[in-house]
C-alpha cells in the first residue's frame, strides 16, 4: 500500500536523520518529524503528568498495523481508567461504570495521549521558535525546542524531542508569567518491534467499535448553525460536526479551532434547566468557559488562557439561512 510505503520511507529517513546534530536541524524540521513519529511509530512507555498539585502516572502503547493506528492509555494512579483507540472508534473505561463509553472517532484522528502533533507551517504567525541546548530524558538524548507565544492568547511550550525516534519525551506548557501550567515527562520509553501487540488484546479492542448509529461523516458535511465573525488571531476552524443529543434534547454543534499547536473546542447546545456551565471551570490543564445565549448554551474548552476562551464564547452568532 502507498501509505505503508510512505511510512517505511519516513522511518528509514528518521533513522538516518538521528545521527544529525541539532546544528543541522531546524526546529520546524524537527517538529514535522515529531508530528509524523507520534502517528506512525510503534512505541510503549510510562510517563508522568503534573497539573497544578496533581501528579498522575500513566502507561501508553501505540502501534501501527497496515497503516492503521491502535492505541491504549492507562492511568496507573488514582481510580482505574483507560482509553482505547482503534481505526473504528474510541472507548473509555471509567471507575464506577459497568460498561465502557464509546465516544466515536476523535476529530482528525488525534490521539488522547499527551504526545501531540503540531502543524509547523502554521506556527510562525503565533509563535517564536528556537532550538536550545540538547538534553536527556528517560535515559535518551534529546533535542530541546522553545516555542514562545507572540501574544497572551496562547501558552508557550518547551519540548524535549528524542534524537533517535523524534518522539516527544518531555513537554512543559507555561503561561505568560513563565509559570508551568502542565508538565509531561516519560520515565521509560521503548520504540520499535518489542512493543505489546495491542491488536491481539481483544478485551480492549472489542470495546472500540463504531456505533452503527453514528453518522459522523454526514454530520461533518452539515452546514453549521452558528458562525464566528471574528476569531482570535492565528486560530482557524479545523472541524465542525453536529450530532443529536441523547434523550431527544435537540442537537449539539461541535467546532474545533487550532493555531497549529493550541486547540479549542466550542460546543453549542440547548441549555438545560439548571442554567448549565457559567463562568470558568478547570479540567486539569484545560479550562472551560460557559455562556447562556437565549435558550442555547455555549461552552469553550481548551488548554489556552481564559481570555481566549471568552473570545470564542463572545464572538458567536446564529448563521443566516
Amino acid at each position: 500500500m502507498a501509505r505503508l510505503n510512505r511510512a517505511a520511507i519516513f522511518v528509514s529517513g528518521l533513522l538516518l536523520a538521528s545521527t544529525a546534530s541539532s546544528d543541522t536541524l531546524t526546529p520546524y524540521e524537527l517538529l514535522d518529524r515529531m508530528n509524523e513519529a507520534v502517528r506512525q511509530l510503534d512505541y510503549e512507555g510510562r510517563f508522568v503528568v503534573q497539573t497544578a498539585n496533581r501528579l498522575d502516572a500513566m502507561y501508553i502503547v501505540h502501534r501501527v498495523k497496515q497503516g492503521t493506528e491502535k492505541e491504549r492509555v492507562v492511568w496507573l494512579t488514582g481510580q482505574p481508567r483507560e482509553i482505547i483507540r482503534s481505526d473504528e472508534a474510541v472507548a473509555c473505561r471509567l471507575p464506577g461504570r459497568d460498561t465502557q463509553i464509546n465516544v466515536g472517532l476523535r476529530a482528525n484522528g488525534r490521539s488522547f495521549s499527551p504526545l501531540r502533533g503540531v502543524s509547523s507551517s502554521q506556527l510562525d504567525a503565533s509563535y517564536q521558535i528556537e532550538m536550545l541546548e540538547p538534553g536527556r530524558v528517560a535515559g535518551r538524548d534529546s533535542h530541546q525546542i522553545l516555542i514562545r507565544p507572540r501574544d497572551d492568547l496562547r501558552y508557550g511550550y518547551r519540548l524535549f524531542v528524542d534524537q533517535a525516534s523524534a518522539l516527544p519525551l518531555q513537554s512543559i506548557m507555561f503561561d505568560e508569567l513563565q509559570q508551568a501550567v502542565s508538565h509531561m515527562m516519560f520515565v521509560e520509553l521503548r520504540v520499535g518491534h518489542a512493543i505489546t501487540p495491542i491488536e491481539h488484546d481483544l478485551s480492549a479492542m472489542q470495546l472500540a467499535k463504531a456505533d452503527p448509529d453514528d453518522h459522523l461523516s454526514v454530520e461533518r458535511l452539515t452546514a453549521p448553525g452558528w458562525v464566528f465573525p471574528e476569531l482570535p488571531p492565528g486560530f482557524h476552524l479545523n472541524v465542525h460536526r453536529r450530532k443529536a443529543v441523547a434523550g431527544g434534547a435537540g442537537e449539539r454543534d461541535h467546532f474545533i479551532f487550532s493555531d497549529g499547536l493550541a486547540t479549542v473546542s466550542v460546543y453549542v447546545q440547548r441549555a438545560d434547566g439548571d442554567g448549565g456551565l457559567s463562568g470558568v471551570s478547570r479540567l486539569g490543564a484545560a479550562k472551560a468557559v460557559g455562556r447562556r445565549m437565549g435558550d442555547q448554551e455555549v461552552i469553550a474548552v481548551g488548554e489556552v488562557p481564559t481570555k481566549t476562551l471568552y473570545w470564542f464564547t463572545q464572538n458567536i452568532q446564529a448563521a443566516t439561512r
